[in-house]
C-alpha cells in the first residue's frame, strides 16, 4: 500500500489555510516545530502518523463518533 500524501498545490487559499493550520497544531504536539512560520517545501517534508492524527481529530472535533476515527487506517 502506498504512502498517503497530499501536495498543498491541490489545495485553494481557504483549504490551504485550514490544512496548515491543522498541520502546524499536529506538529506542535509532536515537539517538531521550533521556527513558527514555514514555506511550502517545510509543510511537504511533514510526516504525522495515524495515531497522532486520531488523538488530534478526537480533540477537535469532539462531535465524531470515536468509532468512526478509529477506522481511519493506512
Amino acid at each position: 500500500m502506498r504512502q498517503l500524501s497530499l501536495h498543498v498545490s491541490a489545495l485553494n487559499d481557504a483549504e490551504y489555510d485550514l490544512f496548515t493550520t491543522g498541520l502546524s497544531d499536529l506538529v506542535l504536539l509532536n515537539d517538531f516545530d521550533t521556527h513558527g512560520v514555514h514555506d511550502d517545501a517545510y509543510y511537504e517534508r511533514v510526516s504525522v502518523g495515524v495515531r497522532e492524527v486520531r488523538a488530534w481529530l478526537r480533540g477537535r472535533y469532539p462531535y465524531i463518533l470515536a468509532a468512526d476515527i478509529d477506522s481511519v487506517s493506512l
